[in-house]
């Protein structure tokens, strides 16, 4: 899954971001987090201007450490993504892995 988010800086002077991305898998196996940090970019935006930032989410975010069947485990589910300047980021999208 590719998730891209502009960034916009509409301040008089220059400014730093860091734009984090959160993922959430709705129901599984077991419990996970409810953010869990997956990605994350650091930008420097002079006033006015802007840039799209794409983040990569593959396999090795989606999966967790599963200590009953002591492996990584991938499953099918439902998963929320967020991205934002923390971990209260309200800018929310979601997708479905299937397989």
């Amino acid at each position: 899954v590719t998730v891209s988010v502009d960034v916009e800086n509409t301040g008089a002077v220059a400014g730093d971001e860091v734009a984090q991305l959160y993922i959430h898998q709705k129901h599984g196996l077991q419990a996970r987090p409810v953010r869990e940090l997956k990605g994350f970019q650091r930008v420097t935006l002079t006033p006015a201007a802007k840039k799209t930032l794409t983040f990569k989410v593959g396999r090795n975010e989606l999966t967790y450490w599963n200590a009953a069947t002591r492996k990584n485990v991938l499953e099918p589910a439902a998963f929320d993504v967020w991205v934002g300047g923390d971990s209260t980021a309200t800018l929310k999208g979601s997708f479905n892995v299937t397989y």
